[in-house]
C-alpha cells in the first residue's frame, strides 16, 4: 500500500509540471490570440489545474473518509490520465483548458496521499 501512495503522490506532480515546458509553444499553435497574450493564455492554461484540485480536494477528502482512500486515489489516477489524453488530442485551446481543470477537478489525491503517509495503519 504505501508503494501505491508513493507511486500516487509522484505521479500528481508530473500531471501538474508536465506541461509547463511547452505552454506557451501550445497556445501559439492553438491560434488564440496574438503572440503578445500568449503568455496570458499559457498562465492561465498551466494554473488551471492547480487552481480546480484546491477547489475539489476538501471534496475528494470526505469521499475517501467515506469510502476509503484506495478507490478514491484510484479515481484521481483514472481522472489524471484521461485529462492528460484530453490535453493531448485537444483541438482548441478551449478543450485543452477544460482537460486541464477536469484533471485538477478529479485529482483530490495530494492531500489524502499526505494525510495517508502519517497516518498509515495496516487496518485500511
Amino acid at each position: 500500500m504505501l508503494t501505491f501512495i508513493a507511486l500516487v503522490r509522484i505521479a500528481e506532480p508530473i500531471a501538474l509540471t508536465s506541461t509547463m515546458p511547452f505552454a506557451w509553444k501550445l497556445v501559439l499553435g492553438f491560434n488564440i490570440g496574438d503572440k503578445s497574450n500568449a503568455s496570458f493564455y499559457a498562465g492561465l492554461f498551466i494554473s488551471a489545474f492547480a487552481l480546480a484540485e484546491s477547489i475539489s480536494g476538501m471534496f475528494w477528502g470526505t469521499l475517501s473518509d467515506k469510502y476509503g482512500r484506495k478507490p478514491i486515489l484510484l479515481i484521481g489516477c483514472g481522472g489524471t490520465a484521461l485529462s492528460l489524453m484530453i490535453v493531448g488530442f485537444a483541438s482548441s485551446f478551449w478543450m485543452a483548458l477544460f482537460g486541464r481543470i477536469l484533471g485538477g477537478l478529479l485529482n483530490g489525491n495530494i492531500g489524502m496521499t499526505c494525510n495517508s503517509h502519517v497516518t498509515f495503519d495496516e487496518a485500511y
